[in-house]
């Protein structure tokens, strides 16, 4: 072969090197829009994402503060129920203290104003602690010791009451102690 046409062939070998170079570098360009509209396409999603996230975060923030007032409401509600029954009980008491009569018919007034109360009670779901039999340390305090079967009560200082299942005031006994 002649010069020429080594030439020929070395010029045509560095265009065609100098073409695939170029649809390369198109090519590359290419995949970089595709890939920077998808990164703008996530981006933009995240960013509504995180949006709605917030939004909700707010809108849960009221819920709690809207809840908490209705809460208190509903407490202010039922206590005012309450005082304006035990007020009704104190007016009796208070008729009772300024009544003029003898120690029998006194006695009779205060028991029944007792009834009165024990009935309301009763109406809003308190009942006594039993404490006859063995001490329960869940609704029974033990501020003595004592001799006898371990573990029973003795002697009861002050009574106990529950409000539903709920312990409201636990009571204070005297406990046996075997020796």
């Amino acid at each position: 072969m002649g010069k020429d046409a080594e030439m020929d062939i070395s010029e045509n070998s560095s265009e065609s090197g100098e073409a695939t170079e170029l649809s390369e570098i198109e090519s590359l360009k290419m995949q970089l829009e595709s890939v920077n509209e998808e990164l703008s396409r996530q981006t933009a999603l995240a960013q509504d994402y995180l949006d709605t996230a917030r939004r909700v975060q707010a809108e849960f923030e009221n819920y709690k503060k809207r809840m908490a007032k209705e809460r208190e409401q509903i407490v202010s509600c039922a206590n005012e129920r309450l005082l304006c029954d035990i007020l009704i009980i104190y007016d009796d008491l208070q008729r009772a203290l300024e009544a003029e009569c003898e120690a029998d018919e006194l006695r009779n007034g205060i028991s029944k104003i007792h009834t009165n109360l024990a009935n309301f009670l009763k109406e809003n779901g308190v009942r006594e602690i039993p404490v006859d039999g063995k001490f329960d340390p869940s609704c029974h305090e033990a501020l003595a010791m004592g001799e006898g079967e371990d573990g029973t009560i003795l002697e009861v200082y002050q009574k106990g009451y529950y409000l539903g299942n709920k312990v409201l005031r636990t009571s204070k006994v005297k406990v046996a102690r075997s020796k």
